[in-house]
């Protein structure tokens, strides 16, 4: 069960064939490579075909060696051969599709492009070709713009052999991996059979089993349990978010019985998904049960993902024409009483006539897979499709995740892609890679422009974001809802107003992306206020003691205590009040709102009543008549205390400095 071996395109697991199934002297040398290409035994036929082509070189033994060095992944060796058989004059229009195929996995995509040329002249309007065709127009632009970042080949959990698929539970990384072990089977299920027990047939390696790492230390690789890890093949684990079930390929040797004439012909046991629950009584993994969709005797059915929740089951299979092509991605719910439904195909959107691998989700609902049958660059890629509108919108990822090669089994952990790949340079035939995409931090911000005395939304205001480091102002119009959004460049201090006919402009506000470590979206509400149309001149209010009086606009940065400009033009006000009246003392007292602790918001509170009075005794008032005081959330005008959730108008309520006469 290589990775691609159960779909690219023979639908395989294990090919089960019993020693009278033998070939029996006196057969030619094409006939046992042949045989051996059957049980998909591709390391032991393609010394046959080789020398059966050196015996006569015919079609038929060169298709042999392109096909086997192809199935088997070895690229470079498969396209001398491919070229061989296409210059024949008896090759097919598949020998064409497999060349191309092979040239675009070797980065050669003007002689892909001639050989699909000749293919679609031949087959026309066949889709798998045409999306090949693009894959290698689009293929340039691909490779000339990678995405920005660090692409690392995990070492620590690569060997020389095929390591893939990655999957986390409880800190540490599940993968695959087809490397040397130690036998685990004592009694074979057969006595009979000839599939040998250390060695897979078609890689002529050992058969793929689960180890768990650290992904930190090589030394810390280990197989998983025995109940997990059979004697064949067990690939691709999914876990739930608790990591109390595990859902795993494999595949086991099942006896399918006898003909009606008593022989025991070969035949194919496809890979197959099986469940695990975790006993944490004993701590150990119970004993596994199948997925009820399973067709180990029909059809594969494998790369299961399980979603956080265990509710939904996300697979591939090849239900023959129930499908799109090859394998077609699926899913099944899970019922009430956990029983799982009929599997339901994910559609064209995502499955296409070739084959489609390894579905997985990340946490914000967007789904990757890899593909043959997509545009792209060569073998399979990784693709990421985001539902739009109930439809799925597919996107290549790009350089440097994809490759000319196979690039798939995509997992995710927060903003990294952990991937495998047969690119060049790996350290085995399959390897595990790791991508962290250059960080870009987005900022934008948005509010809500509101009438101060009527509460409603303001239409059409006109908010100016004054960017200070480069003086370009930003405008933006509120909609019908009074709410306003607009991009801001990444690192800036802005200078903020807003204007509306018939009102009072506000000035002053400062919001800043300084200093800030990932992206946001910035938050600045406003309320204008119109002028009071004034029919006659009435007495001024006269000040009285112990009363308390608010101070308009004045303001403070977040988190911050020092004078703004814009605040400074207010306090002069209120210097000119406590010039005219040099027997008044008087408190300056500042408020919050009750977001943050209590402790912090009394102290940042104290220490704006601080520079309040610092300035106003800059001013020329005597520091005896002045009292700083803090409230912090002692004191908040509304219900928004600690916990109760508020809008920024009736948090903005509660942020206020007063003043307060305290005698005359």
């Amino acid at each position: 069960m290589d990775k691609r071996n159960y779909n690219l395109p023979a639908l395989l697991s294990i090919m089960v064939a019993m020693l009278l199934f033998k070939t029996t002297q006196g057969q030619y040398i094409k006939k046992q490579a042949d045989d051996q290409a059957r049980l998909y035994n591709y390391a032991e036929a393609i010394p046959l075909y080789e020398k059966a082509y050196r015996k006569k070189a015919t079609s038929a033994a060169a298709r042999g060696m392109a096909d086997s060095y192809r199935l088997m992944s070895a690229y470079t060796l498969a396209e001398p051969w491919y070229a061989k058989l296409a210059t024949m004059p008896d090759h097919t229009a598949a020998d064409e599709i497999h060349y191309a195929g092979i040239l675009m996995n070797n980065s050669k995509y003007a002689a892909a492009k001639e050989m699909l040329d000749s293919y679609l002249n031949k087959k026309n309007g066949d889709k798998t070709a045409e999306n090949m065709r693009s894959g290698c127009d689009s293929a340039a632009k691909w490779l000339s713009a990678p995405a920005k970042g660090t692409l690392d080949n995990l070492k620590a959990l690569n060997s020389q052999w095929s390591d893939w698929g990655t999957a986390f539970n409880k800190g540490v990384i599940i993968f695959a991996s087809d490397r040397p072990y130690d036998s685990l089977q004592h009694n074979p299920f057969f006595s009979t059979t000839n599939i040998r027990q250390k060695y897979y047939g078609w890689t002529g390696n050992s058969y793929l089993h689960l180890y768990e790492s650290n992904g930190q230390d090589s030394t810390s690789t280990k197989l998983l349990a025995r109940n997990i890890n059979g004697d064949y093949h067990s690939a691709n684990a999914s876990y739930t978010a608790d990591g109390s079930k595990l859902y795993y390929a494999v595949t086991d040797l099942k006896k399918k019985g006898r003909t009606l004439l008593g022989k025991d012909e070969p035949y194919t046991l496809n890979v197959e998904v099986m469940e695990q629950q975790w006993d944490s009584a004993t701590g150990r993994w119970r004993q596994s049960s199948p997925f009820p969709y399973n067709g180990i005797f029909n059809y594969p059915v494998g790369d299961p993902f399980i979603s956080p929740d265990g509710q939904e089951l996300y697979f591939v299979a090849d239900y023959g024409d129930k499908g799109y092509g090859g394998t077609d991605i699926y899913y099944s719910h899970a019922d009430e009483n956990g029983k799982w439904q009929t599997p339901v195909n994910m559609g064209p959107e995502i499955n296409t006539q070739g084959n489609e691998r390894t579905p997985v989700f990340d946490k914000a609902g967007t789904f990757y897979f890899a593909s043959d049958g997509q545009p792209g660059i060569g073998g399979l890629d990784i693709y990421k499709a985001i539902k739009t509108s109930g439809h799925w919108v597919t996107k290549n990822m790009g350089i440097p995740v994809n490759s000319p090669q196979d690039d798939f089994a995509p997992a995710l952990d927060s903003t990294t892609i952990y991937f495998s790949s047969n690119r060049p340079g790996g350290k085995g035939s399959d390897d595990i890679y790791r991508f962290i995409p250059a960080r870009i931090l987005l900022f934008s911000l948005s509010g809500h422009i509101l009438d101060k005395k009527t509460n409603k939304p303001l239409s059409n205001a006109e908010v100016i974001i004054n960017n200070k480091e480069t003086g370009i102002p930003l405008k933006v119009v509120t909609d019908e809802e009074g709410n306003y959004h607009v991009k801001l460049d990444s690192i800036s201090s802005y200078e903020l107003s807003v204007a509306k006919t018939d009102y009072n402009s506000v000035t002053g506000a400062v919001v800043t992306t300084k200093g800030l470590s990932a992206s946001r979206d910035l938050r600045y509400d406003a309320m204008l206020e119109a002028p009071e149309k004034v029919t006659e001149k009435k007495p001024e209010p006269q000040p009285a003691p112990n009363k308390t009086y608010k101070l308009e606009n004045v303001y403070f940065d977040v988190a911050k205590a020092d004078i703004k400009p814009g605040t400074a033009t207010e306090l002069d006000k209120l210097v000119k009040l406590l010039q005219d009246n040099p027997t008044w003392k008087v408190e300056i007292a500042t408020h919050t709102d009750s977001r943050a602790s209590d402790s912090y918001n009394l102290k940042l509170s104290q220490r704006r009543a601080e520079s309040i009075v610092v300035y106003l005794i800059g001013k020329g008032i005597a520091s005896d008549r002045l009292v700083a005081k803090g409230y912090g959330e002692t004191r908040l005008l509304n219900r928004c205390a600690n916990g109760v959730r508020c809008s920024e108008e009736e948090h903005l309520a509660n942020r206020r400095t007063e003043f307060t006469i305290l005698n005359m």
